[in-house]
């Protein structure tokens, strides 16, 4: 394409599970990076996304060179528990906590091309979290804390959310708040969440279904389509919260493109 633009997609699963479907037991029709390009067909996309990724994971990747970069990162290194560092430990690219490696992670998009324009975006709210082809693998949703792995304290994904905005505004660098303008919430996140109490399942909304305990064993999951809201597992998007977090990044990369 004449005067395509170069674009890598950074990401965790949020951005891998665009180009992986089945991962999504098919609930996912489009994810948020083929959105964008629909809206933008200039861009040539290089979904370069990690499942499972943090910043940490990121500071050790190899970069290729794009015009355009965007980084959506953050969800796992609050559910790790961090570190998180502050705006400090970001200026100091300290290599032991979140607000460093991200820091990190945007110097080494400039030794990939100096020239690049950035986009980075912040986690989103998330709803207890099952997956849907291995439902050992679930977690708490953000109504919980997390405690931070090197000072002990609480710590709320809205807090992450609200560091990488800090420390991104502290260089200029574009960043969407995409926690509080994508439109996730933990009422929407999911309808409801399938919960086996005593006298059989119920069908239960945020936060009636807080604290209560799933069996992977035994249980059956918790997210039938019909509970699927913003999320279709409590965590990834959905078709409509893919459409949600593309329409934000398509506004802000329009904007740093000058179109």
């Amino acid at each position: 394409m004449k005067n395509a633009i170069r674009w890598a997609a950074i990401g965790d699963s949020f951005t891998y599970l665009n180009d992986h479907p089945d991962e999504t037991g098919l609930r996912v029709s489009k994810g948020y990076l083929t959105r964008i390009r629909d809206a933008l067909p200039q861009l040539r996309l290089n979904n370069i996304g990690i499942n499972g990724s943090d910043f940490e994971c990121w500071t050790r990747q190899e970069l290729p060179f794009a015009d355009l970069y965007t980084v959506l990162l953050g969800t796992n290194d609050w559910h790790g528990g961090g570190p998180f560092g502050s705006v400090g430990s970001f200026r100091a690219r300290s290599d032991g906590d979140l607000a460093g490696r991200l820091g990190i992670l945007l110097d080494r998009i400039r030794q990939a091309n100096q020239n690049a324009k950035i986009v980075v975006g912040t986690p989103v709210p998330r709803g207890d979290f099952v997956y849907i082809l291995d439902p050992f693998n679930n977690a708490r949703g953000s109504w919980a804390p997390e405690r931070d792995k090197s000072t002990g304290e609480e710590v709320f994904l809205r807090d992450a959310a609200d560091l990488i905005l800090a420390c991104c505004a502290g260089e200029a660098v574009p960043c969407i708040d995409l926690y509080s303008e994508a439109g996730f919430t933990q009422e929407n996140a999911v309808r409801f969440k399938r919960v086996k109490c005593a006298d059989g399942y119920k069908d239960l909304p945020y936060p009636d279904y807080c604290g209560l305990p799933f069996d992977p064993k035994n249980d059956e999951y918790p997210y039938p389509p019909e509970a699927i809201g913003m999320t279709y597992d409590g965590l990834h998007p959905s078709d409509e919260g893919n459409a949600r977090i593309a329409a934000l990044f398509v506004d802000r990369i329009r904007e740093v493109l000058g179109s």
